[in-house]
């Protein structure tokens, strides 16, 4: 099933009316991870803007083929100060819930809460202080609070970034476990091969020249840089 098309789509900066890119086609079909990949300044983080609704289109458009009112999920770059609460990891994940009026959760959302838990490998310390945990424990957490939500798009934006090779490992087998068993679709803007390459169907690599889509496997890696972080 076709979740989110990208029609012609272009960017253009509106005060020097330079252009990030222009006719980028591209899809995201049911249980996919589509890689996001290009050097840095490229506009890969402006896309993701776009997609969630944050900033507008120049040109083109993005058709939500699956619903209009498409749940996206979002995961952001780790860093050394995310998730210093002292804050049970449980209520830390538990804290995407909107309750509303009332201060506890009701039992359906206990039982999903204990279930995202255990499917991010985080039942075990789940009554631990999420500041005393390790970076992949946190990123995993935040992994979780996405997840709670029930998205149809899950987006990683460098979530591994700054992860030691077990820990990026950990947090993509938990997003990969998950695509597998709740029909998840995700986009992942990554500068690590390793984790592109293990776990993407398909990628959408982008330029100032424009955009090549396909599958992974077609991806011609001599074309990235390594390292950094784009914040376009």
């Amino acid at each position: 099933m076709r979740i989110l098309t990208g029609k012609d789509v272009g960017i253009q900066f509106a005060d020097n009316k330079r252009w990030l890119y222009r006719h980028v086609d591209f899809h995201l079909d049911s249980s996919q991870i589509l890689a996001l990949v290009g050097d840095n300044g490229v506009g890969k983080t402006t896309l993701i803007r776009a997609i969630m609704g944050q900033r507008a289109l120049t040109e083109g458009e993005l058709v939500r083929d699956h619903a209009q009112d498409l749940r996206i999920g979002y995961v952001p770059q780790y860093h050394d100060d995310i998730g210093a609460f002292p804050l049970h990891i449980a209520d830390f994940v538990g804290l995407s819930y909107d309750r509303g009026l009332l201060p506890w959760l009701r039992r359906s959302e206990k039982e999903h809460l204990e279930h995202v838990l255990n499917e991010a490998n985080l039942t075990e310390i789940a009554n631990e202080r999420i500041d005393r945990a390790s970076g992949g424990e946190k990123q995993r957490a935040f992994l979780a609070q996405a997840m709670i939500q029930d998205p149809d798009v899950l987006i990683l934006d460098e979530a591994t970034a700054n992860l030691d090779n077990v820990a990026k490992f950990a947090l993509m087998d938990v997003v990969k476990h998950y695509r597998d068993h709740h029909d998840l679709s995700v986009i992942m803007v990554s500068h690590d091969l390793d984790i592109v390459e293990r776990y993407s169907d398909n990628y959408l690599l982008l330029s100032p020249d424009g955009a090549e889509f396909g599958p992974i496997a077609d991806l011609d890696t001599s074309k990235l840089e390594e390292g950094g972080r784009d914040h376009v």
